[in-house]
């Protein structure tokens, strides 16, 4: 019989993880060959090796992107969506018991450089969310699309114009992410980001993880956010700790991505960083970014959390319940808009 520990026993919610490192290796492996797509490698653990951080200890921002192109690759079809939507939705739920998701994607980067239609690949990712809940009618979800700061601000637009023709189907918000570019600037976003919360959507974005804590301040000043993905930069800066408090964001944490890259350097540097935000009265959540990429699990992040003594179990029950409340997803519980 199994046996489950305190938190895997809570009904859990997750604000941030990217779809395309969010569906397991195996199943992965299988939509490459139901497509006919190519691998450098017809052994599967070299595979499993080739999308996940591996056995390095040591990786770079450079090597943690370079890792995306082919999971992307490999959902860049209608039917390859649906599939990794569906299964994204199960696995969270039967293995974390997680009732509240929010994966996020960016539609240009499955669509083969224009080869396949972005609406088409919009409405299979919703069809794959509808079957998921649809099988696990106490889960709720919603998609949310990203923008890339290499993208040009044309591109960028089209992706928030889908978004808000879907906000009925399942798309519950915008957010940007990607590495940065000398060409991006978040002034040149405001209005798009005005645009996409009035026609109903909710906005995020990823800063205060990479950049500055000044970056971060100047972000939180460009656009008008509902959540922030990261931002624990804020932990530096007690102004920036203020503005996060008087906005009322919620910050995503992802602990485990942010140690891999070095951003956060141990869980001593985690503990400083997570007892300065709680200490501070800014709300935040724990999420994983990229599981499968990162062999976490959401359990595996607050169990993390427990065994160094960052949070006691009352605050990591906090952390979850504000997880719940910051949710895009615009439905009472117990219900599914989109059903």
């Amino acid at each position: 019989m199994e046996t489950f520990s305190k938190i895997q026993r809570k009904e859990l919610a997750e604000l941030h993880f990217h779809l395309g490192q969010s569906v397991r290796p195996d199943i992965l492996w299988s939509i490459a060959h139901e497509q006919g797509i190519r691998l450098p490698s017809k052994d599967y653990w070299e595979f499993y090796e080739l999308i996940t951080l591996g056995k390095k200890t040591e990786v770079s921002w450079e090597d943690y992107h370079e890792l995306f192109k082919w999971t992307e690759l490999i959902q860049s079809s209608p039917i390859a969506m649906e599939r990794a939507v569906y299964e994204v939705l199960g696995g969270a739920y039967r293995a974390n018991n997680i009732t509240l998701l929010e994966p996020s994607f960016n539609p240009m980067f499955r669509n083969r450089g224009g080869e396949r239609d972005l609406d088409q690949i919009i409405l299979a990712t919703l069809r794959g969310m509808e079957k998921g809940l649809a099988e696990f009618p106490n889960v709720r979800a919603g998609i949310i699309l990203l923008l890339d700061r290499r993208l040009p601000f044309a591109t960028n637009e089209i992706i928030v114009k889908k978004a808000i023709k879907y906000k009925n189907r399942g798309i519950v918000g915008i957010d940007i992410a990607g590495p940065n570019s000398a060409d991006f600037r978040y002034e040149d976003y405001f209005a798009l980001y005005k645009t996409a919360r009035e026609a109903g959507l909710k906005t995020t974005v990823h800063t205060g993880e990479d950049g500055s804590a000044e970056e971060m301040e100047h972000v939180l000043k460009a656009l008008p956010l509902d959540r922030v993905n990261h931002g624990f930069r804020a932990y530096t800066s007690p102004s920036l700790l203020k503005t996060v408090r008087e906005k009322n964001l919620t910050l995503c944490l992802c602990p485990t991505s942010n140690m891999r890259v070095g951003f956060i350097k141990d869980a001593a540097h985690l503990k400083e960083v997570i007892r300065t935000l709680y200490d501070s009265g800014v709300k935040f959540c724990i999420n994983t970014d990229n599981p499968s990429m990162l062999k976490t699990t959401l359990i595996k992040e607050l169990e993390f959390l427990r065994k160094h003594e960052i949070l006691s179990e009352e605050e990591i029950d906090q952390t979850v319940r504000w997880a719940f409340e910051a949710t895009f997803i615009p439905t009472e519980p117990g219900k599914n808009l989109y059903l």
